[in-house]
C-alpha cells in the first residue's frame, strides 16, 4: 500500500533512491521519475492536490552556493504549499547533485572504484559528482551507476544512508508508517 510518494527529476535518481533506502521503507513508497525539474514539481503538486497523499520532492540544487540553495528550497516549499490542502510534503535538495550521496564516504567510493583518490580528486568529486562518476567509466553513465548500486553490500548501504539527505528522507518517509518509525 502506498503511503507516501517520492518524486525525482529523472529515472536514474529514482533508481539511486530505491536502492539506497531501506527495502521495507521503499516497499511502502511510490517512486515517480519526472522528466526534469519542472516535471517533477508538477507531478508533486498534482499528487498533493488530487491524491491527497504525502510527497517528498527530491531535486538537484545544481549549485553549492548556500544562499542559492536556500532560495530554491523556499521557492519550492512555497509552490508546493499552494498545492497542498494541508497534506504533508517535504523538499529535499541534493547539493549539488543526487549522485553526491554515492560519495558519502571517501573510503567507500575508493573500495568501489578500486583505487585511492588524491585530495584534489576527492574535492572535485564532491563538487562535481556526476562529472566525476562519468570519468570513471567507458560504459554508459547509467550503466556505471547501476553497476555501483548493484555492487553495494548492506554495510555499504548503511554508510550511504548516513548522508544527511538520505537520513532526513528516511525520517520523513518513516513518519507515515508506525512500523517503520524505528529505522
Amino acid at each position: 500500500m502506498t503511503r507516501v510518494y517520492v518524486i525525482t527529476e529523472g529515472e536514474l535518481d529514482r533508481e539511486i533512491l530505491q536502492k539506497i533506502l531501506p527495502e521495507n521503507l521503499a516497499n511502502q513508497t511510490k517512486f515517480i521519475a519526472g522528466a526534469g525539474k519542472y516535471s517533477a514539481l508538477s507531478i508533486a503538486s498534482t499528487i498533493l492536490a488530487i491524491k491527497l497523499l504525502p510527497v517528498a520532492l527530491i531535486r538537484n540544487a545544481d549549485t553549492e552556493d548556500e544562499s542559492a540553495v536556500k532560495e530554491q528550497s523556499a521557492l519550492l516549499n512555497q509552490l508546493l504549499y499552494q498545492s497542498s490542502p494541508g497534506i504533508p510534503f517535504s523538499v529535499f535538495l541534493a547539493v549539488p547533485e543526487l549522485e553526491v550521496i554515492l560519495l558519502q564516504d571517501q573510503a567507500l567510493i575508493e573500495t568501489i572504484i578500486d583505487r585511492q583518490l588524491s585530495d584534489i580528486e576527492w574535492q572535485f568529486a564532491k563538487s562535481n559528482p556526476k562529472q566525476f562518476l562519468k570519468s570513471l567509466t567507458t560504459d554508459s553513465y547509467t550503466q556505471a551507476i547501476e553497476n555501483i548500486l548493484n555492487s553495494l553490500n548492506q554495510e555499504q548501504l548503511h554508510i550511504l544512508r548516513q548522508h544527511p539527505l538520505i537520513a532526513e528522507l528516511i525520517n520523513f518517509l518513516s513518519s507515515f508508517s508506525p512500523a517503520l518509525s524505528s529505522l
